[in-house]
């Protein structure tokens, strides 16, 4: 830890006790509260991508997946080579843009593989990346937060689908 190794003890055990009362939202659901179905509804196709940081840091496992598979209405999709970096991870990115930029490749074709219409993880970062990416490809793939299928509900998917003619003009999403 960054205050310990500049002599801040006191920095340091407060960063600690506030660390041991913080958790990853799926941690937080799974583990804590013993939760793994929160009623949400959501109706895609969906692919998962476990981020570096939530794997390698966090260690959640398959926490987020638990959660998603308890989603209705939604199809989820296991995408080939899941555990593969998209090649973002910070700095990185700009001090080794040409291997990140293949990483990256390598995960579009697999989020393309699965024919999915959403790609979800837990971390914005890989989200903005590989949504960059998908986004030049025009391949009408889109990024989703975990956190957002999570919230997804009957009420909001009615006013937010494509249908949105099929509901009076209050209803209709802006």
């Amino acid at each position: 830890m960054v205050a310990r190794r500049y002599g801040d003890e006191s920095l340091a055990s407060r960063a600690e006790e506030i660390a041991s009362r913080t958790y990853e939202l799926s941690e937080l659901l799974v583990d804590v509260l013993g939760v793994t179905d929160v009623g949400a509804y959501y109706p895609h196709r969906v692919t998962y991508h476990p981020t570096c940081h939530s794997l390698r840091i966090l260690r959640v496992a398959d926490k987020p997946l638990q959660l998603l598979r308890a989603v209705r209405g939604m199809t989820l999709i296991e995408l080939p080579a899941a555990e593969s970096c998209c090649g973002f991870g910070g700095t990185f990115a700009l001090k080794n843009s040409e291997t990140s930029t293949a990483m990256l490749a390598d995960k579009m074709g697999n989020v393309l593989r699965t024919g999915a219409e959403v790609c979800t993880a837990g971390d914005s970062s890989c989200l903005m990346h590989i949504g960059g990416g998908l986004s030049r490809l025009r391949s009408g793939v889109r990024t989703v937060h975990l956190t957002e299928i999570l919230a997804g509900t009957e009420k909001i998917a009615a006013i937010s689908s494509p249908r949105s003619s099929d509901h009076p003009p209050s209803a209709r999403a802006p």
